[in-house]
């Protein structure tokens, strides 16, 4: 039982310090999602509201609206635009839409800009990127479960898993379990 024990602690300690970045970047992102109803965790909506040289004079063309678009702080590329029902131009962009007065030349912008860094984290996190991801984040999965299984036999004595440990353990269990059977 002392080997035993000696290589588990060998095992769950260079395997804990193999997923310690990984396991950062699933918490860290595991905030990001759990708050989406706070927040959008992979975009920040940028509004800008801009004046035009746009007049009810001026015939509405592609090339007119692109330069509309150049006076803007944020870097748009234009897709295509049509004039609505209530007469203004919308301008799909990529990654968000324009409204142009003509009326006015006033102009609104409704833009996506993904978060630096937060976006690659959560579609790390939803296994979103491919299947080879998917397989590396399943073994990263492993690699917990046996961190987590193997802690509970490096402690011996009172504090250990046949005294102390199993009532953390099953507490572990029964709030998860709670949560679920309440409220899904």
């Amino acid at each position: 039982m002392k080997k035993l024990r000696k290589l588990l602690r060998v095992l769950h300690r260079d395997l804990g310090y193999f997923i310690v970045g990984m396991t950062l970047v699933y918490s860290l992102s595991g905030i990001f999602l759990n708050h989406r109803h706070d927040f959008n965790p992979d975009y920040k909506i940028i509004m800008e509201n801009f004046q035009t040289s746009i007049t009810s004079d001026t015939p509405v063309s592609e090339e007119v609206v692109k330069n509309a678009l150049e006076g803007l702080e944020y870097d748009v590329t234009y897709k295509k635009h049509y004039m609505n029902n209530q007469g203004n131009i919308k301008v799909f962009v990529e990654n968000g839409e324009v409204v142009i007065n003509p009326q006015t030349g006033k102009g609104t912008m409704d833009y996506l800009q993904r978060r630096p860094v937060i976006f690659e984290m959560n579609m790390l996190h939803k296994a979103t990127i491919g299947s080879l991801w998917k397989w590396v984040s399943d073994g990263m999965a492993v690699i917990l479960l046996f961190v987590a299984v193997s802690g509970l036999f490096l402690l011996k004595g009172k504090r250990g898993f046949g005294r102390w440990g199993w009532w953390f353990t099953i507490t572990g269990i029964i709030v998860p379990l709670f949560f679920a059977l309440m409220y899904i």
